[in-house]
């Protein structure tokens, strides 16, 4: 009640004053044909309004003085300028279509920042260009950003050395949500249906609630696209795993309405490494034709969008179905055979064990503009449905297989519902104020004939204020609070074979209850108050430093609560703890940027405290379950985690331009016993990426944008593992390729060829899923993308 109290009290100190018109600025926004840009985004100071039908618009109550005005609209260069009032003026705005390379690729690249947080901004184009089988992997290339591989096709994103369940991923709003706690289960999105992305790093948790910890990756699917037919056609191919892939975005407007439809399907074989062995378990496992085998896969995406653009109004309805199947390699699941990964003469087929996922989400988003308020509300839904299916198999008598699926070794069916509203105010000049409440409800059901996941329900709910003050046009404050309240019911779970098997092998009845008690049924309530504040400082034209500060949180998972069984994906036995609390974290972030012309540049050192990470810890004692090791129990401690990410890009000699990055990560657990503090599981080593191009042939009529680029990705030797981790040596690997645009007559084409591990070096990943069992990275790969743009 006192934490209520608290942020009820918060919210009653914001400014409420409201004030009288003064000055009025409008105008009309068009191209350079005079056309109007309907649904144009016009943001002064901390204002926003969208074009009307002829492109007009127009903002009251402004004070006399300086104004910053931001104009942007999809597919035209954004303007960012400053205006000085003295009376009401009228201000046409026409915007240049966007042909500038590197401005496609990063959004407001040479714009000044307007917010303190640490954010990077990229769009389809960049997506498309850095494409490498998954959303994460292809964000791989921007600072502090790693992925955790399983396979070919499947991925989660890292920041700054935390993952799963600390990464919050959002798409128009709402929290993506499947099984992302587990190091085997990807992102269940289709990166080709992906327009805009927004990487928060730092405090991020104030706005997304429980799960930003580490960071939020907001997915923006619902840009206006210009009037009439517009969209593009893709087709990609590898030779390292001999994908093929099509994918198709359409959008049609006219006028107040309009419609997307964009669909993916992809189909790959077994991928190649630069190894005929690799050693699991002290066992030597062969791979046979350097194919590991049973990696092959499939995707058929989905997506559909219809919405409606209005003078005050803007609001969507999307509904999207992401479907993925690709195997495990049979060395990686249960106990090493030299049988199970025998060629079988076919690199394309999918045999047991493999997973399937379905993830179907629907959502619905309105936002009301008026002059000086916005008022959003969000309403989603999302169901994951994901198996794991391998041939029945028992550790011990008396299991029967089931009568239905009895080859399904775990079914997770989870359906969540989000409902959220957000109200924005321009209370008096140049201060804004959010308030936002948030609902989410959990269901999670189970079957199979292994057991690793309890059933449970839970419901979220949080409430926030935020407040930004432009004190002058060069230093901007913010900060914030959030209240959150959860509860979690986790169902119980008994298996009386287990205790059946565990009795006639001479267990002890206490013990046989308690390993036959896979789940005990638990409720859990949590409550939790967080606050952040930062600073932005704009003290030179082309200098800018931010600071941000606040706390973090995460509440404990269903599986950390209340799991109890081996998990094959992990290959151990894990064991949850109904007695966890949420994770508390305290951030420093900083950020200094550095612009001028073609030349831009940043440092962000960072520093995380957590009072109660939860991880796995190695009991020291083994399981009696068979085939199960070490038991590996969820618990919690004190964890420090601190680096520095380096950003550089320059353009050159008129043809030329590098781009470097540059990212050193420690962390460690904080114990009473000294010796027993480890480094944090899946922590990227130092690491880099550097690529120099060049721009040619400007004056050909068929080849236009023309690039030729070499690239090196490189990492220094982790020695600093967690427990049961392996050291992972450093490596280097080169690439290179080119791209260009095409235009024959009326025919316009994007091709894209790059090559990467152009030397099929054998080289190791520390964060990729299948590090544990000595499988290298994958080996050369040609990749050729053509885009058709249709208009």
């Amino acid at each position: 009640m006192k934490q209520l109290q608290f942020v009820l009290l918060l919210f009653t100190i914001f400014p409420t004053i409201t004030f009288s018109q003064q000055l009025t600025l409008e105008g009309r926004v068009v191209n350079e044909q005079d056309e109007a840009l309907l649904g144009a985004h016009i943001h002064i100071n901390n204002r926003f309004v969208l074009a009307g039908e002829n492109g007009s618009y127009r903002i009251g109550a402004l004070k006399e003085g300086e104004h910053r005005i931001n104009v942007s609209y999809i597919g035209f260069r954004t303007l960012d300028t400053l205006i000085s009032l003295a009376e009401d003026t009228v201000v046409n705005f026409k915007l240049k279509e966007d042909a500038a390379a590197l401005e496609e690729v990063f959004i407001n690249s040479h714009a000044r920042r307007r917010s303190s947080e640490n954010i990077e901004k990229v769009n389809k184009k960049y997506l498309q260009e850095q494409f490498s089988g998954s959303l994460a992997t292809s964000l791989e290339r921007l600072p502090g950003v790693n992925a955790s591989e399983i396979g070919a096709g499947a991925s989660k994103p890292i920041i700054r050395g935390i993952g799963f369940n600390r990464v919050a991923v959002t798409e128009n709003g709402i929290k993506q949500e499947g099984q992302q706690w587990g190091a085997d289960h990807g992102l269940e999105i289709d990166a080709f249906s992906v327009e805009d992305i927004e990487i928060i790093k730092g405090v991020g948790a104030i706005e997304h609630g429980s799960d930003a910890i580490g960071g939020v990756i907001k997915i923006i699917n619902d840009r206006v696209p210009g009037e009439g037919l517009s969209g593009e056609v893709i087709g990609l191919t590898k030779s390292v795993n001999n994908t093929l892939t099509a994918s198709t975005n359409l959008a049609l407007r006219n006028k107040r309405f309009f419609y997307k439809i964009k669909a993916t399907g992809s189909e790959f074989g077994d991928y190649s490494v630069p190894t005929d062995t690799i050693v699991y378990l002290n066992r030597n496992v062969p791979i046979f034709n350097n194919r590991l085998k049973n990696t092959a896969g499939k995707e058929i995406n989905l997506y559909g969008q219809v919405g409606y653009l209005g003078e005050h109004y803007k609001g969507s309805l999307s509904i999207s179905n992401v479907y993925f199947k690709s195997g495990f390699f049979p060395g990686a699941h249960g106990i090493p055979s030299t049988n199970r990964v025998q060629d079988d003469g076919d690199q394309r087929n999918i045999e047991y064990p493999f997973q399937r996922v379905n993830h179907l989400k629907l959502i619905n988003k309105n936002e009301w503009f008026f002059h000086n308020f916005k008022l959003e509300a969000i309403l989603g839904f999302q169901n994951n449905h994901r198996q794991e299916w391998s041939r029945f198999h028992t550790h011990y008598t008396g299991q029967l297989a089931p009568a239905v699926n009895p080859d399904l070794e775990l079914n997770f069916d989870l359906n969540t519902y989000d409902a959220q509203v957000k109200f924005t105010k321009d209370f008096i000049e140049n201060h804004t104020t959010s308030i936002g409440v948030q609902t989410q409800l959990q269901d999670n059901t189970i079957s199979g004939y292994n057991f690793l996941l309890p059933e449970y329900a839970r419901v979220n709910q949080g409430i926030y204020a935020t407040h930004s003050y432009r004190v002058s046009k060069n230093i901007n404050l913010n900060a914030g609070a959030r209240l959150d309240l959860s509860k979690i019911k986790i169902e119980s779970f008994y298996d009386s074979n287990l205790y059946e098997y565990l009795i006639g092998n001479g267990s002890t009845t206490a013990t046989a209850t308690d390993y036959a008690t896979r789940s005990e049924q638990t409720t859990r309530n949590f409550s939790n108050v967080n606050v952040m504040a930062g600073a932005l400082f704009n003290f030179h034209k082309n200098w800018d430093f931010s600071i941000n500060t606040g706390t973090s949180f995460r509440l404990p998972t269903a599986i950390e609560l209340g799991a109890n069984g081996i998990h094959h994906g992990s290959f151990r036995h894990e064991r949850g703890d109904s007695n966890l609390d949420p994770e508390k974290g305290y951030v420093l972030d900083t950020k200094l940027n550095y612009r001028k012309n073609d030349l831009k540049a940043s440092l962000s050192p960072y520093l995380y405290y957590f009072e109660n990470y939860i991880f796995l810890n190695p009991s020291g004692r083994f399981s009696i379950l068979p085939h199960a090791g070490q038991v590996y129990q969820f618990t919690q401690s004190e964890a420090l985690l601190t680096g520095v990410e380096f950003d550089f890009y320059t353009a050159f000699a008129e043809k030329w331009h590098t781009q470097f990055t540059f990212e050193y990560l420690y962390n460690r657990q904080v114990t009473s016993d000294k010796s027993r503090n480890f480094p944090l599981p899946f922590t990227p080593p130092v690491n880099g990426f550097l690529e120099i191009g060049y721009d040619f042939s400007h004056k050909s009529k068929t080849f236009k944008n023309t690039e030729i680029f070499a690239n090196s990705t490189f990492a220094f030797q982790q020695e600093r593992v967690a427990q049961n981790e392996e050291i992972t040596p450093g490596y280097q690997v080169f690439g290179g390729g080119l791209r260009t645009n095409i235009e024959i007559a009326n025919f316009k084409a994007a091709i894209n060829l790059q090559v990467s591990n152009i030397f099929n070096t054998k080289y190791f990943n520390h964060t990729n899923f299948y590090r544990a069992l000595e499988i290298p990275e994958m080996g050369r790969n040609i990749q050729l993308m053509v885009k058709i743009p249709i208009k």
